[in-house]
């Protein structure tokens, strides 16, 4: 799926305001993979986006099959106004992916970007990921070492090695499949360098 440079420049996010076009490239290849997994879930209904921020993940899914119903959950409450603005079809909450429960619903797809490498307790968020009953689950985290080494050598955070200050768990493939085993079946597990994406199924 090609992303205009123009989607870039709409939102607010800094990864997404470079200029770098090496960054933009590795963006655009990591949503190619993201969408052909989403793709792959069709036909659903409804989708979930976890850690939605401003919506530039949950913008493009939602164009890709205008049937679904689209839900969109973060912790920044400006970020989702400015999710609201910009796509008024997704129904966006703030929210933690700590307790879903406020949904009130189950979800036939549940989308969670950049999220999990962020928490203090993955399991937890992964029980309510589960707890919405979706049929797929989509997950994107940091390919460790990549991820740092990459920081590291365009010269961003040198005193933390590369890794990002907001970032407490570090994966590699096998580490994150611990993480995720008890919970998921996974059907897929890609490389989007320096992410990794899976796509799953609840036990």
């Amino acid at each position: 799926m090609g992303i205009p440079d123009s989607y870039f420049d709409s939102f607010h996010t800094a990864k997404y305001k470079s200029q770098n076009p090496l960054q933009r490239l590795l963006i655009r290849r990591f949503m190619a993979k993201l969408s052909a997994m989403f793709d792959a879930t069709q036909p659903c209904g409804s989708v979930l986006e976890i850690g939605c921020g401003e919506g530039f993940v949950a913008g493009q899914l939602s164009e890709r099959h205008a049937g679904d119903s689209y839900v969109g959950v973060d912790l920044d409450a400006e970020d989702v106004e400015r999710l609201r603005a910009k796509f008024p079809k997704i129904e966006a909450h703030p929210g933690s992916i700590y307790d879903l429960s406020f949904l009130g619903r189950e979800f036939d797809v549940v989308v969670c970007a950049e999220v999990l490498e962020h928490l203090d307790d993955p399991a937890a968020a992964l029980r309510q990921i589960v707890a919405r009953k979706p049929e797929w689950v989509i997950l994107s985290v940091p390919h460790e070492p990549w991820f740092r080494l990459s920081n590291f050598a365009r010269g961003k955070n040198i005193a933390r090695f590369g890794n990002d200050p907001e970032h407490v768990n570090l994966w590699g493939r096998r580490g994150f499949r611990r993480v995720i085993d008890p919970y998921l079946v996974v059907e897929r597990h890609e490389s989007a360098y320096p992410w990794q994406l899976v796509l799953a199924r609840p036990k």
